[in-house]
């Protein structure tokens, strides 16, 4: 009895754990699928078990994968449904986990490459703001070293910006 009892508590656990999709695979795909449908729809396979009540993280994934199909769908309806659901997952996303540094990046990238027509991208410069003060307080180096990329290679940084960037990176690697 105690056996049973174990192993169908090792079952739920192991089940439990089981549907929540491992998260550096998700990011690889992601910046896959910039480039290939493919690994965007992938992604969002994944991703289909994210709900509104999983972590915050997989909430941005799940919307930014939700975005990602938009770029690739060809009816432009399908486009802006598409669209108008990542926009409220990551929404949700932001509102459950607002000094969450990935997600608040995950945001500014999405806003920073959407066409303006969407009107997506009110939050531009407070997300900017928000990830240049906080990261350096982030330990994942490959999340620090992916911002420090992007925004050095943004439009919406200033030279200054683009400088402290560089010498964070800098200070980060060697200390």
């Amino acid at each position: 009895m105690k056996k049973t009892v174990f192993l169908m508590f090792m079952l739920l656990v192991t089940s439990t754990y089981a549907a929540e999709p491992e998260i550096q695979e998700i990011k690889q795909l992601f910046h896959a699928s910039a480039k290939s449908k493919a690994a965007a729809d992938q992604l969002l396979k994944l991703l289909a078990e994210v709900t509104e009540s999983s972590s915050p993280l997989l909430i941005s994934y799940k919307g930014a994968a939700e975005m990602m199909q938009a770029k690739y769908a060809w009816s432009p309806i399908s486009k802006f449904k598409r669209f108008n659901k990542g926009k409220r997952l990551i929404e949700t996303a932001v509102k459950k986990a607002p000094d969450h540094l990935e997600i608040r990046f995950l945001r500014l990238a999405i806003q920073t490459n959407l066409p303006a027509f969407l009107n997506y991208n009110g939050d531009i410069q407070n997300d900017k703001s928000f990830v240049l003060a906080n990261l350096k307080n982030t330990k994942d180096k490959t999340l620090k070293q992916n911002i420090v990329k992007y925004l050095s290679n943004s439009k919406y940084c200033t030279a200054e910006e683009k400088k402290q960037l560089d010498l964070e990176l800098i200070k980060y690697n060697h200390g």
